[in-house]
């Protein structure tokens, strides 16, 4: 194996406009963007990379900051999850919190949110893991 061919990376396709890429500063990728109009350049703001390869990285984008959103709720929950099940049986608890974090993992944002609602109001855990299995069920049918 060579050692010079080993340790290249492909070159990642720029995602933001030239006149951004030229200053270093943030481009939000709107066309044009949202620096470029402010600095009264909006004819000067063009991408090299197609549309749908600036869709694409936008899309991941976004998947990340709704990981994140989903990690920091998940933070949030843990201490009220552990306080509710500490109080069941070693068995049921375990199999409700087990439901109710699929549904937040799997889960649509809709029913997402419904859950953390309900969480916060301090519904007892395998009531609600009940009815995260039924909606799940019905989620899964439309």
């Amino acid at each position: 194996m060579d050692v010079g061919t080993s340790h290249r990376s492909k070159p990642r396709a720029s995602a933001s406009c030239h006149p951004c890429r030229i200053r270093k500063v943030k481009c939000n990728r709107m066309s044009p963007c949202e620096t470029c109009f402010t600095r009264g350049i909006q004819e000067e703001c063009k991408y090299s990379a197609p549309n749908e390869d600036r869709q694409a990285i936008a899309q991941a984008e976004k998947i990340t900051e709704l990981r994140g959103k989903r990690n920091r709720l998940r933070e949030l929950l843990a201490p009220h999850v552990a306080y509710r099940t500490s109080f069941d049986g070693p068995d049921e608890g375990t199999a409700a919190m087990e439901m109710v974090y699929s549904a937040l993992r799997l889960g649509s944002e809709n029913l997402v949110w419904r859950t953390v609602g309900r969480i916060r109001d301090g519904e007892d855990l395998r009531d609600l893991a009940r009815d995260v299995a039924r909606d799940r069920e019905l989620e899964d049918e439309s």
